[in-house]
């Protein structure tokens, strides 16, 4: 079985003039556990539009996502997410946004405290951690998002154009790392 079962996704916008546009059409996709998968195509073609839907947080016109043959209706902690844009809570330090799903998961402090460091350090804030959004570059803002959501351990991440505002060298190490922990963990 597979762990995301695409079928039939259909996605439908009416825009400001009244107009129906067709962002997805007929979309079938299965994907393997621990299968690595890259949907390319030029921009507003409907790849962020399909990602939301795979996530739960876009419902789709027609036809059904399955993760693990269970249907996806809303987020799920087994579905993490990374943006474009990092998202972060600007009133919370980097420590305290990757910490975020963690607390909310109700993660004992310890086992909290040892993802923390691992990620942390994965995606080279160390010496950052107290440091609040507006204090970072867009790319430190950009992997302390991809921290939050490696922090959760997912079954599934989701990647939508991550790594768009992190530097040259800071992309090829996170790629690896990104590499490494689906083969070590078997993401998908």
């Amino acid at each position: 079985m597979p762990a995301i079962s695409i079928k039939n996704i259909n996605k439908t916008y009416i825009d400001q003039d009244g107009n129906e546009v067709q962002a997805l059409h007929d979309i079938n996709l299965d994907v393997a556990e621990g299968e690595f998968v890259c949907i390319v195509g030029p921009s507003g073609c409907g790849k962020s539009t399909l990602l939301e839907i795979v996530a739960g947080l876009l419902d789709a016109t027609s036809g059904e996502v399955l993760l693990d043959g269970q249907p996806v209706h809303g987020t799920s902690r087994d579905i993490g997410v990374v943006f474009q844009d990092a998202s972060l809570f600007p009133w919370r330090t980097v420590r305290k946004n990757v910490a975020f799903g963690l607390e909310i998961a109700g993660v004992p402090k310890e086992e909290r405290e040892e993802r923390l460091k691992r990620y942390i350090s994965m995606v080279s804030l160390n010496g950052f951690e107290n440091k609040y959004p507006a204090q970072l570059s867009g790319g430190m803002r950009q992997r302390a998002g991809i921290a939050r959501t490696l922090a959760m351990n997912p079954k599934v991440i989701l990647m939508d154009e991550p790594f768009s505002a992190v530097d040259h060298l800071t992309k090829c190490t996170l790629q690896e790392e990104l590499i490494n922990i689906r083969q070590a963990e078997n993401k998908t």
